[in-house]
């Protein structure tokens, strides 16, 4: 199966399970102390994109913490977009491709987040979703990435009831590095444990990155802190 292919069944399987992952993920609010770090650097009355949203998690945050922000979210399943339309009032959503984000203007947005959405997108993939991604961001807008890490390699994981996706599993420097080729500098980093419910134990990443008109390599410090997923890795994703 293709690249392509292997991508579609990914989003085919998040349409299908969408009504129960917003059940047992939506109400989550352990995390939002990462949410809090990008809410307080937007502008009065600024955009934010939310990338592959899901159920409308990190929107839904936003516009509790910031009533005044302008949230789009997009994902490519449907039903996604149809939880996430019934559950964030005053946001806007959209059933659009990260890769390209077609019907988005230049500098459109102050802001964006991309919360687990990173390890169903290959490389070429990633690097197309970050390269459009600047080109709607401005100059020194925010980025925060959450996504989970391991040693490199993609496969195929799935439910006990037979949904599966394609993970593409990538360590911390080689997340950074797709970040900072794209035209982000890294602000803040932090490798965290996957939470306890998780089928799999994982070690995920969280980075806050800036939109800079030219590559600036940067130190990384990583920190400790506590677990932190609005989309867990995807075994746990597939469960009820």
């Amino acid at each position: 199966m293709s690249p392509s292919d292997a991508c579609r069944e990914s989003v085919e399987t998040f349409n299908k399970l969408a009504e129960r992952y917003a059940a047992k993920y939506f109400d989550l609010t352990q995390y939002d102390r990462y949410y809090a770090m990008l809410a307080e650097r937007l502008p009065f009355g600024g955009s934010v994109i939310d990338v592959a949203c899901g159920p409308g998690t990190v929107s839904a945050y936003l516009k509790r913490a910031r009533p005044d922000l302008a949230v789009v979210g997009i994902d490519l399943a449907p039903r996604m977009i149809d939880e996430a339309r019934q559950r964030v009032p005053g946001g806007v959503f959209h059933v659009s491709d990260c890769r390209d984000l077609e019907g988005f203007d230049s500098d459109a947005f102050e802001g964006a987040v991309f919360a687990f959405g990173l390890s169903y997108l290959t490389d070429l993939d990633a690097q197309r979703c970050f390269a459009a991604l600047v080109r709607r961001l401005k100059s020194g807008a925010p980025l925060l990435l959450a996504t989970i890490t391991g040693p490199s390699a993609s496969r195929y994981e799935q439910s006990s009831s037979g949904e599966r996706v394609f993970m593409i599993y990538r360590t911390p420097d080689a997340v950074h590095a797709l970040l900072q080729a794209a035209g982000f500098r890294i602000a803040f980093s932090e490798l965290i444990a996957s939470p306890e419910n998780a089928v799999l134990a994982t070690t995920d990443l969280v980075v806050l990155a800036v939109r800079v008109p030219t590559q600036a390599p940067t130190n990384v410090t990583y920190g400790a802190g506590e677990p932190c997923a609005v989309r867990p890795p995807a075994s746990d994703n597939l469960e009820p």
